[in-house]
């Protein structure tokens, strides 16, 4: 306790004088240690000594450990200690090694007191965060082709690892349409994930028409339609209506494509002609008789 510390002595017969040395020296020592005691009987008519140990133990020292919980930077974190009565050295392990850990995680900290009068230790932990990072999502506008669509992305700090989800798939989307796509960070010290949609637009489909020219004969006449890439469904109308026409006439024929993956349209005009009839004319001979005469047609 900062104070020396004495042994007592006792004689038989009692309350003789004894002179008490520690280590060789008379003076009561003070600091932790053991020290050999020699007892000796200072009488004119007695003698007498004895010899033991005199030990004094460290006094127990409280330690607090602080700054336990930290973000990664790349740098070595260290907790910090206090002790009372203050100042004390104390010695700090992380999972057992006296390295300041670098990497976010989890580390028992074990702090010792390093004093020759004072004992003590403390346990905890130290949590070293993952450090927030940047995520930007790009080429979130493609085309269809039939091929996957990946969106790609960009970290702060760079190049980091980014796991990419379309509409919670980890398979790129080749159909066209919209799809929510996440970015999140894959990294032992960093965190962070984005939003954003990917939209991957139809390809342009080309569309010919043809069979624009044909004969009434009281049936509807449609047109005939072709696309590039071949065999996609296409939608006729013909002045707005989907029945094929069945009279003589002009129509605008206006072909749309209907397909998930392509757009396009063309348009022109069916012309039905006028069907050719055979035309017969009779009574063609006939008498006077002040009348007028017609003849008469089939």
């Amino acid at each position: 306790d900062g104070t020396g510390k004495a042994a007592s002595a006792s004689t038989i017969p009692a309350d003789l004088t004894v002179v008490l040395t520690y280590g060789g020296l008379t003076e009561a020592p003070v600091n932790a240690g053991s020290y050999e005691v020699i007892a000796t009987v200072n009488e004119a008519n007695y003698s007498g000594s004895a010899t033991n140990t005199l030990v004094i133990t460290q006094a127990e020292a409280a330690v607090t450990l602080a700054s336990l919980s930290q973000v990664y930077d790349g740098t070595g974190k260290a907790a910090t200690v206090s002790t009372v009565p203050a100042d004390l050295t104390v010695l700090l392990t992380y999972d057992g090694s006296t390295d300041l850990p670098v990497n976010a995680g989890s580390y028992e900290v074990v702090g010792t007191v390093s004093d020759a009068n004072y004992s003590g230790s403390a346990t905890n932990s130290l949590v070293i965060t993952q450090a927030e990072a940047a995520v930007t999502l790009a080429s979130l506008s493609q085309v269809y082709d039939g091929a996957g669509k990946a969106a790609t992305a960009s970290t702060t700090p760079a190049d980091l690892t980014v796991l990419l989800t379309y509409d919670g798939l980890t398979e790129a989307p080749i159909n066209a349409g919209s799809y929510e796509v996440v970015g999140t960070v894959s990294d032992a010290n960093y965190s962070g994930s984005v939003t954003n949609t990917l939209v991957i637009t139809q390809a342009e489909a080309a569309v010919s028409l043809a069979s624009l020219n044909q004969v009434y004969d009281g049936t509807g006449k449609a047109a005939s339609a072709s696309t590039i890439p071949a065999d996609l469904t296409v939608l006729l109308t013909y002045d707005g209506l989907t029945e094929a026409p069945i009279n003589a006439g002009s129509y605008q024929v206006v072909g749309t494509v209907s397909d998930a993956n392509y757009s396009g349209s063309v348009t022109n005009t069916l012309v039905i002609t006028q069907a050719e009839a055979a035309i017969s004319l009779a009574s063609l001979s006939q008498v006077y008789d002040g009348t007028g005469k017609a003849a008469t047609v089939s």
